[in-house]
């Protein structure tokens, strides 16, 4: 993944699963209720950070790819 899951969900790297799930309710809400041509694209940017964020195996990879960026 390319763009950096945190900051599509606006979330700490350090964030909980409740966090994390509350964030990508909100801001899946509002790209629903975007009607603008870009809607689609952010909705399943967030849907790909939200998959990774939530499969423990996915995040350790990201984390230590970001950690390895740093």
């Amino acid at each position: 993944m390319s763009t950096d899951p945190y900051r599509v969900l606006q979330v700490d790297r350090a964030a909980c699963p409740q966090v994390i799930e509350a964030a990508f309710g909100a801001l899946r809400e509002m790209a629903l209720g975007d009607a603008s041509e870009d809607a689609p694209r952010r909705l399943a940017e967030l849907n790909r950070a939200h998959r990774v964020l939530v499969d423990p195996a996915a995040r350790a990879a990201v984390d230590h790819q970001l950690g390895s960026a740093a």
